[in-house]
């Protein structure tokens, strides 16, 4: 079973959740962006490095125009020391393979510390025996482990780079070392992205999941940014994909209200220290400050960011990432 998250809560951090929750409906009631509480989740960078070439993933592709770098250990407690009191939940990703910053399961363990949950998501092919001890010596609360294909052809056509057969040693490996140290943690979760070169696989998946002996099994949609790639990887069962197509165009289920509750309850900082708007915005285009030179509780109600809200809150549709957000659409289409 999951670990409970709001065994982190403590009465301020529950106080700022109220906080967040109203100052965000009132904001979509008066279409005026007020924000009373601090996030209650954030995105952090380890690095924007990868050691595969997802054809989807601009980190993987080199198509960042950001510089890419590692996290260090001292500014990592940096951050956690002016977010912690508010904030419960940290991912611990964002853009690149989390394992390559060396520093990973120390920030890990200074996260948790500060009774701060931490999750992990990562491709698992860095995962040595050595790497694994280290993990489980300084666990995070969650593990997501991405296996997007169960053989060698479905897993290469998108994790470029890679291999099935590595990435399913890690996992066993993970799985075994874990239950042979009795320890319940990391909580492991087996993240499968639907595609069409896949789609065929997803009933052997639960199977395959509780045979290594995963806690939980999630079936996601795929995020998409162009009809020629959506002509390659959209699954052809509709159940399985977060679009449709119409008129040669590549277009998302959701409706795009003029609102975003992300804007109030997270936030997203770079390896480098600047504030996202959020995870769609890769390339941190949106820069609202950087924590290493501003804290962040100035930043998060400072004139650029009110007048993001704003934007958002007034004409959605005018950001162009926008229009290709999951904010309220449900993308975890099957889960045990």
């Amino acid at each position: 079973m999951e670990i409970n998250i709001f065994k982190f809560l403590t009465y301020k951090r529950f106080i700022n959740i109220l906080l967040v929750f109203f100052s965000y409906v009132f904001s979509t009631i008066l279409k005026k962006p007020m924000v009373w509480g601090k996030p209650i989740t954030f995105s952090i960078e380890p690095t924007n490095r990868c050691n595969l070439k997802c054809p989807e993933c601009p980190s993987g592709l080199g198509e960042l125009t950001r510089n890419l770098g590692l996290l260090s250990i001292d500014n990592f407690k940096l951050i956690i020391n002016q977010i912690k009191d508010t904030c419960f939940y940290i991912q611990l990703f964002f853009q690149g393979e989390p394992y390559i910053n060396k520093h990973l399961s120390e920030m890990i363990a200074y996260a948790r510390n500060n009774k701060v949950y931490t999750s992990i998501s990562t491709n698992g092919l860095l995962l040595s025996e050595t790497k694994i001890n280290e993990i489980l010596n300084n666990p995070p609360d969650k593990l997501i482990f991405s296996i997007d294909g169960l053989d060698e052809e479905s897993y290469q056509k998108y994790r470029v780079g890679g291999k099935f057969a590595d990435a399913e040693k890690a996992l066993k490996t993970l799985i075994t070392k874990r239950n042979d140290k009795k320890q319940k943690l990391p909580f492991v979760e087996l993240q499968f992205i639907a595609m069409k070169q896949n789609e065929n696989q997803i009933s052997d998946v639960f199977e395959f999941g509780n045979k290594l002996g995963v806690n939980k099994v999630v079936i996601k949609t795929m995020q998409l940014s162009s009809y020629e790639n959506a002509l390659e990887f959209m699954p052809l069962n509709k159940k399985y994909s977060r679009y449709f197509i119409e008129n040669n165009q590549l277009k998302i289920k959701s409706k795009l209200k003029n609102e975003c509750f992300a804007l109030w309850r997270t936030s997203v900082i770079t390896w480098d220290g600047d504030v996202a708007v959020c995870c769609f915005d890769k390339d941190a285009s949106f820069k609202l400050g950087n924590v290493f030179k501003t804290n962040f509780n100035q930043i998060w109600k400072n004139e650029n960011y009110s007048k993001f809200r704003q934007r958002i809150l007034s004409n959605r549709r005018s950001v162009p990432m926008c229009t290709n957000c999951t904010e309220g659409l449900r993308i975890n289409i099957f889960e045990e």
